[in-house]
């Protein structure tokens, strides 16, 4: 069954109020799947892999199933109920003479919903299964979002890294050249400090940057559902993917959001709730059938001994509950304003969080530019630097400054890079899924 469930998920989009209303595998128009890959094949792997092995997703369908199983058991209460049985019994008016009797009794029963008790009950439990749907499908969206935001931190944390391992030996070629100057006295004890500490700096980032990637590695493999981390995806140098510019997004987005759909068939569960305290306040008429006995209340109504057959009905209603009925319905009332409610902040968060996405995006965007054009000045300046050191006009020192400056550029810009695709991630999750 959970297979078959988790099959469902994988292509579970936000339905329509109407389609909301079916059961789950009875619901056909889904829509296509939401997968924050970024067009970055081992991300994709990486979504597959979480999709399949996300605990969070697995308990998510875990209590689709049992609100699946509710519904079962909504429905069955407005069935027949058939109970076979055997009695035997044995006795007499006296201890000399004994008389045993035995028989294999059939009861049915069935509950006449004149009031619509047991139809709305169903009609609860089926919306808390639709509801229990768009959980498992926004816990879906939120786990490949963080999946996805996991890959992008453990790709600029390998660009850090890379960075680092170029500039540790080369804060260490600059310390020697120092070092050398200060033998030919054209340098100072506090120059040779200086190089020092930066050789020590150069040391501890790249420690941070290899933790980095170590602890990118563990959160990945803790939302596929591993006990370890995943193996280190290979970094050629520009992994961090690209994403497309978003300046507008459409007023009616939010509202395919799974949570203001689960919102919505909660408070369709509430309102079934209400009406089902309603009805259970009013008479209920049971229809009874048996064979091979009767019950003792049968006996005495019809006057005789034994029953081969027996039909009967009865009607029956509490005239002194103690106040049960009118609980069952200030609660029910309760619940269904408290279920408008968590619809109403549902999509004033919604709209909230999508307007702070995508300003977060555009200042993203802004930053990446301005990270750019920094980064392509220090890199003409790194190559005139080059050029100008081949002609001995400026020496290695010099040249190394020009160089980490460059470094320092590129670092910036994959930080840039990674900023703008997570908060591209963030919309997405936002819209519901569109981006």
């Amino acid at each position: 069954m959970i297979a078959r469930l988790l099959a469902i998920l994988l292509v579970v989009a936000p339905a329509t109020a109407n389609a909301a209303q079916a059961r789950p595998e009875e619901t056909s128009d889904l829509g296509s799947p939401w997968s924050p890959d970024l067009g970055d094949p081992v991300l994709a792997d990486l979504l597959v892999r979480a999709e399949l092995g996300s605990l969070d997703l697995r308990m998510a369908l875990a209590r689709l199933e049992r609100a699946g199983a509710d519904v079962d058991l909504a429905r069955a209460g407005r069935r027949p109920h058939l109970t076979l049985g055997a009695e035997a019994a044995a006795g007499g008016a006296d201890f000399s003479s004994v008389r045993r009797g035995a028989g294999i009794p059939v009861q049915g029963s069935y509950e006449v919903d004149l009031f619509g008790r047991l139809k709305h009950g169903q009609a609860a439990a089926t919306a808390d299964e639709a509801a229990s749907l768009q959980d498992a499908a926004g816990v879906r969206r939120q786990v490949l979002a963080e999946v996805a935001h996991a890959y992008v931190a453990l790709r600029a944390a390998q660009a850090h890294q890379a960075a680092a391992e170029v500039l540790a030996p080369l804060a260490v070629q600059v310390g020697d050249l120092i070092r050398r100057r200060q033998a030919d006295g054209a340098a100072t004890g506090a120059e040779v400090a200086a190089a020092r500490a930066q050789e020590g700096q150069a040391r501890a980032e790249l420690q941070r940057a290899t933790h980095a990637v170590e602890a990118e590695r563990m959160r990945l493999g803790i939302l596929l559902g591993l006990d370890a981390p995943i193996d280190e995806p290979g970094y050629a140098g520009d992994e961090i993917p690209p994403t497309p510019a978003v300046t507008t997004v459409s007023s009616e987005a939010v509202l395919k959001r799974a949570d203001i759909l689960a919102a919505q068939a909660r408070l369709r569960a509430a309102d079934a709730r209400r009406a089902e305290a309603v009805a259970a306040s009013r008479p209920r008429f049971i229809l009874t059938a048996g064979i091979g006995s009767g019950g003792a209340d049968l006996l005495y109504l019809l006057d005789v001994r034994a029953l081969a057959w027996a039909v009967a009905g009865g009607l029956t209603h509490d005239l002194l509950d103690g106040g049960a009925a009118k609980a069952r319905k200030r609660g029910a009332a309760a619940d269904s304003e408290l279920a408008e409610l968590a619809y109403r902040k549902a999509v004033g968060e919604a709209w909230g969080q999508a307007r702070l996405a995508l300003a977060a995006l555009q200042d993203a965007t802004t930053t990446e530019t301005l990270a750019r054009k920094r980064w392509r000045q220090d890199v003409v300046a790194f190559g005139t630097g080059q050029t100008r050191h081949r002609d001995g006009d400026i020496d290695g020192v010099a040249l190394a400054a020009l160089e980490v400056r460059a470094a320092a550029a590129d670092t910036a810009l994959t930080d840039a890079k990674a900023a703008r695709a997570q908060a591209y991630i963030d919309l997405s999750l936002a819209l519901g899924g569109v981006p």
